[in-house]
């Protein structure tokens, strides 16, 4: 597969107005070690059917926080607190 071909999920187009519902946060390094897994496991959407869902975290550059050496890096660099949350709103413009 040639490097030089477009890879179009490399480009996502903006989500504009979209608004995190946050679940929480953790506000130090300290807090996600001793707390993350009571607080980021048996995540429900309200409704469903009873299927978990993974919670997304977020720190305060806006970097996604996944893996520990993610969070790692935002305790480095100075990027907590994290925040949480498994769902959102869109705000629709007014010209749709």
């Amino acid at each position: 597969m040639s490097r030089e071909r477009a890879r179009p999920w490399r480009n996502p187009t903006p989500l504009e107005g979209f608004t995190p519902e946050w679940l929480g946060q953790f506000d130090t390094f300290e807090d996600w070690v001793n707390h993350a897994s009571r607080a980021l496991t048996e995540l429900t959407l309200e409704g469903g059917i009873g299927n978990t869902v993974a919670a997304i975290c977020v720190d305060t550059k806006g970097r996604r926080c996944s893996c520990g050496h993610e969070f790692m890096r935002a305790r480095d660099d100075g990027s907590f607190p994290i925040r949480y949350f498994i769902t959102g709103t869109v705000a629709l413009s007014s010209d749709q």
